[in-house]
């Protein structure tokens, strides 16, 4: 009577077990990401909530970038104005990014940052009014993965805004994010919450700007 397996037919099964992770495995990971990719929206949707909350109570006006000074001898950034809205600083967390302390950015340039003349300062806040196409300007998203923007990742950047040093080429994808299936969660001045491609995020400077087209 035969007993056991052959060594032929031990290396059969061990090679169909290797396929089959090779299939499932990549399955898995992006099951996994997308379940991160959710969780990250219904963040950038709630910090979202939270900046038009505080526009409420401060005259339709949205808080600012940064204040530097802060009048306290140091800097107060736009996450640390939403603290009395957003109870739970986790939700400042990207879960695909979490060891980073901030995984949301500030559209630069836009929002009270960088003034006309080309120096940083606090500049001044913006009432929701002067958004022309609140629907289609985004307000805050997933910051860059590469490089360091900004200071601690607190801001992010339209194609056109900052060039990307390491890789030229690549037409402002540098400047968005990659991480959630190649694309990235981006909050917008009316209060929804979408993702992104990298490419489509980069090729619509329309979406990095309060003017009106």
């Amino acid at each position: 009577m035969r007993k056991g397996f052959t060594l032929i037919e031990l290396l059969v099964v061990i090679a169909i077990i290797a396929i089959l992770a090779a299939i499932l495995f990549p399955v898995f990971a992006r099951a996994r990401e997308k379940a991160r990719q959710t969780s990250c929206l219904s963040n950038a949707k709630q910090i979202n909530l939270g900046i038009l909350m505080y526009a409420q109570d401060y005259d339709e006006i949205l808080p600012v970038a940064s204040h530097w000074p802060d009048g306290q001898g140091g800097y107060t950034y736009w996450n640390q104005s939403l603290e009395p809205y957003v109870k739970n600083d986790q939700i400042f967390r990207c879960p695909s990014n979490a060891n980073r302390p901030l995984g949301y950015g500030w559209n630069y340039q836009n929002f009270g940052y960088y003034s006309s003349g080309g120096s940083f300062s606090g500049g001044p806040s913006t009432p929701l009014a002067q958004v022309q196409q609140p629907a289609e300007t985004i307000l805050i998203g997933d910051n860059p993965d590469d490089g360091y923007w900004g200071a601690g990742w607190q801001y992010i950047y339209g194609p056109t805004q900052v060039v990307n040093a390491t890789d030229p080429e690549q037409d402002g994808v540098g400047n968005v994010s990659r991480r959630h299936n190649g694309g990235g969660n981006y909050a917008y001045c009316d209060g929804h919450a979408k993702w992104l491609s990298c490419r489509d995020a980069a090729a619509q400077d329309r979406l990095w700007t309060k003017a009106e087209d």
